[in-house]
């Protein structure tokens, strides 16, 4: 497989053998029965043969299997009486968290609890709230988008209360309070919308490398000179609700005090204005999860909008890349992502799902995440006073101490967030030049009426 599919090639790994694990330790594959044939797992996990093999052998080595030549590979751990909890976890924090790696520290230091996953889908969080409600989760991972319709709702109490760490931002507190004002969930991760940049690629054509002060325009002049036969100047993703949303914010912050959107609906007329522009954005790509990121391995792009969760990425690239600020429209503020873990109220297990709460949020697995990954723990301390062990790890890795006080979150955009996912489906139309300013303006004007 290409070495730009890398990441996403070993997150499919560690999937299977953390869904193997999990399996295995739930007693769904008790103690003495056969796993899968490896062609089976093969199709399963959408895996090639030599990945499965290193999978099973980690699992070898942990203690849960034995390959019997010639007959299969057999299970030799079961554990049909350990105690249960099921997480509803995103798929995403495999990658975001090192939760592979978390969970078997988990299961090391708690023997007798096996924790079961539960998948959680991305942008449906009534359906997150039916799994709660129904009991099928015990704790889970809650984002800000997400718990933003639990508040708007009335449907926090589903939450547990937790008790505010000291060690944790502050600032990570408000996003997940309670319709009392008590904290619901626990910050787990986060991180602010920052820019990535090709060092190299700048160097080339004699270019500055963007700072605090740049203003948008400033960013498109650069974005031309960048231009080159082969690749893009720039790319975001540009239907995400992390993404769009800050240039509405930054405009609407820096002049529309009153109820009218013009003021903000200049920020999206410059988006539109440079995706069109010849040479500049991946339009046909502009869809995807994760194809701002890729494009930027394959060195397909010069400059992207991207967040820490994101970087892990880039853990490998075989280029010099660097962060900076976003750039701004009379000031700078940038959207800020994160996700907690919640104990669902309803949940038979709800000290056991509290006990698992407590250890994500712990100093330990908080140091583990900020040594092996490029996310931001909740935990201040371990932000702040341990660095990442990762190698060409960008040189302004830690401007995110500078942008606390330009921190916005989605609450701030001004729209509820079903809103927001119906005037995405409009900004289709109007990224498209299939509506104009004035008809844009007329939607929002209704959604603020």
């Amino acid at each position: 497989m290409a070495k730009s599919d890398r990441y996403t090639f070993q997150s499919k790994m560690k999937h299977m053998m953390a869904d193997l694990r999990q399996k295995i330790n739930s007693g769904i594959y008790a103690h003495g029965e056969y796993l899968p044939s490896e062609m089976t797992l093969i199709e399963l996990y959408s895996l090639s043969k030599n990945s499965v093999r290193q999978a099973l052998d980690q699992l070898v080595q942990e203690g849960l299997i034995i390959k019997v030549p010639r007959v299969g590979t057999q299970v030799i751990a079961s554990s049909r009486e350990k105690r249960k909890i099921r997480f509803g976890m995103y798929p995403s924090l495999y990658m975001e968290a090192e939760m592979d790696a978390v969970l078997a520290l988990f299961g090391e230091r708690y023997p007798d609890t096996s924790v079961e996953i539960v998948d959680l889908p991305y942008e449906h969080p009534e359906s997150i709230a039916n799994l709660m409600r129904l009991g099928i989760v015990d704790a889970l991972s809650v984002n800000m988008q997400d718990m933003m319709h639990f508040q708007e709702s009335g449907s926090t109490g589903l939450f547990r209360t937790q008790q505010p760490r000291a060690s944790t931002y502050s600032f990570l507190h408000a996003p997940f309070m309670d319709d009392e004002g008590q904290l619901a969930v626990q910050p787990f991760i986060h991180s602010p919308v920052v820019m990535a940049y090709n060092k190299e690629h700048l160097r080339e054509k004699q270019q500055f490398e963007p700072d605090s002060s740049w203003s948008w325009d400033e960013l498109q002049h650069m974005l031309r000179s960048l231009r080159s036969p082969g690749r893009y100047s720039f790319a975001l993703q540009l239907y995400s609700l992390n993404r769009w949303p800050i240039f509405l914010m930054q405009q609407r912050e820096a002049g529309d005090t009153g109820p009218s959107w013009s003021q903000a609906c200049k920020g999206l007329a410059w988006l539109r204005g440079l995706i069109h522009e010849e040479g500049m954005f991946p339009l046909a790509l502009a869809q995807g999860d994760f194809e701002a990121e890729k494009l930027f391995r394959e060195q397909k792009v010069s400059v992207i909008l991207t967040t820490y969760y994101m970087l892990n990425q880039l853990k490998d690239v075989a280029f010099a890349f660097d962060v900076a600020p976003l750039p701004h429209f009379g000031n700078g503020s940038t959207l800020l992502l994160g996700t907690g873990i919640g104990v669902n109220v309803l949940s038979r297990e709800q000290e056991l799902a509290q006990s698992f709460a407590d250890f994500l949020v712990s100093d330990e697995v908080q140091e583990h995440i900020r040594r092996h990954s490029y996310s931001l723990p909740a935990n201040r301390y371990m932000t702040e006073n341990v660095d990442p062990e990762l190698a060409g790890k960008p040189s302004r890795l830690n401007l995110h101490r500078e942008l606390a006080h330009l921190y916005k979150t989605c609450r701030d955009v001004g729209l509820s967030l079903d809103e927001m996912i119906a005037l995405r489906e409009q900004l289709k139309h109007y990224f498209s030049y299939l509506m104009d300013e004035d008809e844009l303006l007329s939607v929002l004007g209704s959604k603020q009426a």
